[in-house]
């Protein structure tokens, strides 16, 4: 397995050569406080970034801006001076797409979305994370890159979608699994599940439903919103790094920062 330290995703790594991911959550922490002084609440915030986050133009001109009146060019300016060293090799990987990948909204995803989709993640957990952990039927759906890659993995589906079969002391889905079920949070491997159905099936039964997620900045992002179009609490934690096949070309060993997952479960 990589050392930590070694955990490196095409665009980006949270780890930024130390041991550990605590750092980066504690500047992203600081970053979301200190930009409440430019509306009047995270709400606020969360709404201009979703407003703006897909004009890919206008935020790279806003992110050039030195002077202004801009929130959106403040709070990429910001991030960019905080948060840049996170980041691995964006600039050279959109350069290198195909034609065909520069069509995939993933992985086309610009260095100003990255900055503003942290910022997204940060907001949206501090605007869910009552109403998840009151919801009564809460579910985590998990990567199947976080598995344990020296050993086969057993997962099956129950219907819904793959649950993990604790096969190994050294994967991060037996582990986040474990945490989640400690809490009634009923932990799956997404690979098949329709978020819609489980929507409709659980408000059918009259409960109300909460989400977590784990997955890599843009595609946590993108579970994010789809969540909230159905007014549906969510809240997650990105991945250490993007490593996965869609990225690199294979799989590599991944992480994710459990303690961070812990401290919006609590």
């Amino acid at each position: 397995m990589d050392a930590k330290s070694d955990i490196i995703g095409k665009t980006y790594s949270l780890y930024s050569g130390n041991d550990d991911t605590d750092e980066f959550y504690s500047v992203l922490s600081d970053l979301a406080e200190s930009f409440l002084s430019y509306a009047e609440s995270e709400a606020q915030i969360l709404s201009l970034i979703r407003k703006y986050s897909n004009k890919k133009r206008y935020l790279k001109a806003e992110r050039k801006k030195t002077t202004t009146d801009s929130v959106i060019a403040k709070l990429l300016v910001e991030t960019e001076l905080r948060l840049s060293k996170y980041f691995t090799d964006i600039d050279s990987h959109l350069k290198n797409l195909s034609l065909a990948d520069k069509c995939d909204s993933t992985l086309a995803t610009s260095r100003e979305q990255y900055l503003l989709y942290i910022l997204e993640i940060e907001l949206v957990n501090r605007i869910n994370k009552e109403n998840f952990n009151s919801s009564q039927s809460k579910y985590a759906f998990l990567p199947h890159c976080l598995h344990d890659l020296d050993k086969e993995c057993l997962s099956a589906s129950d219907g819904t979608d793959y649950v993990c079969k604790s096969c190994s002391k050294n994967c991060s889905v037996n582990s986040v699994s474990k945490l989640m079920k400690l809490r009634n949070i009923k932990a799956y491997i997404w690979r098949e599940a329709d978020l819609k159905k489980i929507f409709k099936l659980a408000r059918s039964n009259g409960q109300s439903i909460g989400v977590f997620g784990v997955a890599c900045i843009p595609e946590l992002v993108n579970g994010l919103r789809l969540c909230a179009k159905y007014d549906v609490p969510a809240i997650g934690v990105p991945l250490d790094a993007n490593r996965c096949i869609r990225w690199m070309g294979d799989f590599y060993q991944n992480s994710v920062n459990e303690k961070k997952i812990l401290s919006l479960l609590n």
